[in-house]
């Protein structure tokens, strides 16, 4: 039901890739805060087991016993989790909490046991430390609260464990919980949307909407570093022809809108990284395989297609030239700079060439030549 979704910030309050993306930032930005709450967890129970020693219980207590299983599961898991892709890391976290919760409601059963009588102060602690697990999510957390409930409720109708007001207390506590979980999770999703919108409009150009000069080595390198074998990544460098003169002749405004028109065209395909070098030109950037060419190499004919006037240039029209570089997978990879400069070359020979056309070239491997050509790779890293 929408309603209730409303009320669940992980359902509601990003979209699914945003929620996706923030929950990976949040594993990855959290492995401090999660190691310090592991710890000082398994610091906890080695007080407790320690009190319970000077109070006469034996080492190896049912209470202590299931303590100890507890921190060194929670021990093991801390030293082994990053061994495990993201999101398994968090579901690791979530069975290890709830066994941990379990081997607890074992010390509940022995204290009560011991004492006569279960208090309120375990049950509440373990309510309230649920709450500091940086990675959980409010339903995930309702999950656990409500296996610490199930638990004390045993405890009270299964066992006949005297609990007094403790089942009560713990309700109330899990419940007060819940809605500062809530709250809290609205607010890292509100902050996680509001940092990300910032860092889109700063890597965004304001005219166009495409990606601008800032954000783009980066996502170059993680394009190339993301090749397998048999995909091959084509670098393009466009740039429209004669547009000084279009400025000069229609004026700036009018070059904006063309500027505007292009930028749409170029970003038709999605998968496609699209980026204002700046001015007029722009750097284009496809991930494909090596049975396929670049599908780039048609937007100088598209534009062409477009036919957009432009009284001062030789074809009547807006066209642009273009230099495309591919390059396949390989190790080590091709350096970014090697790229640009390629594509900058055989963009000045479509130039050289008339204009209005694109010039393509496939980059061999480090260990191959390309047949009559005697290329300097030292541009490889």
């Amino acid at each position: 039901m929408p309603s209730i979704r409303q009320l669940i910030p992980n359902l509601s309050s990003l979209d699914k890739q945003s929620e996706i993306e923030f929950r990976r930032y949040l594993i990855l930005n959290s492995q401090r805060a999660l190691t310090l709450t592991a710890l000082s967890f398994i610091a906890l129970m080695l007080f407790f087991c320690a009190v319970d020693i000077s109070l006469g219980a034996a080492w190896l207590s049912l209470g202590n016993s299931s303590r100890f299983l507890a921190c060194l599961l929670i021990l093991g898991y801390l030293s082994l989790h990053n061994m495990l892709p993201i999101f398994a890391r968090k579901q690791g976290w979530l069975a290890v909490t709830a066994i941990s919760i379990l081997l607890l409601g074992v010390t509940f059963y022995d204290n009560a046991r011991y004492f006569g009588r279960l208090g309120e102060g375990g049950p509440m602690l373990v309510s309230m430390a649920i709450v500091i697990i940086p990675i959980f999510h409010l339903l995930q957390k309702v999950l656990l609260w409500l296996l610490l409930l199930s638990m004390v409720a045993f405890l009270k109708f299964g066992l006949q464990i005297e609990t007094g007001w403790t089942l009560y207390y713990l309700i109330l506590t899990s419940l007060l919980c819940m809605l500062f979980q809530r709250q809290l999770d609205r607010l890292l999703r509100g902050q996680f949307k509001a940092v990300r919108l910032e860092q889109q409009k700063a890597e965004t150009d304001q005219l166009t909407g495409v990606l601008n000069r800032r954000s783009f080595e980066q996502r170059l390198q993680q394009k190339i570093v993301e090749l397998t074998p048999g995909q091959h990544l084509s670098l393009g460098m466009l740039d429209i022809d004669y547009f000084k003169r279009y400025n000069d002749h229609y004026g700036h405004l009018d070059g904006d809108l063309v500027l505007v028109q292009l930028s749409r065209l170029l970003s038709a395909d999605q998968s496609r990284i699209v980026v204002r070098f700046g001015g007029e030109e722009f750097v284009l950037v496809e991930q494909h395989n090596d049975s396929q060419l670049p599908n780039m190499l048609a937007l100088p004919e598209n534009l062409f297609a477009m036919a957009l006037p432009h009284a001062s240039s030789p074809f009547n029209i807006v066209t642009a030239s273009l230099g495309v570089i591919t390059v396949p997978y390989q190790q080590p990879p091709v350096s970014t700079s090697y790229l640009m400069q390629q594509a900058d070359t055989l963009l000045y020979q479509a130039k050289n060439r008339g204009r209005n056309q694109a010039i393509h070239q496939n980059l061999p491997a480090a260990n191959e030549k390309i047949p009559g050509h005697s290329e300097d790779m030292s541009g490889f890293t």
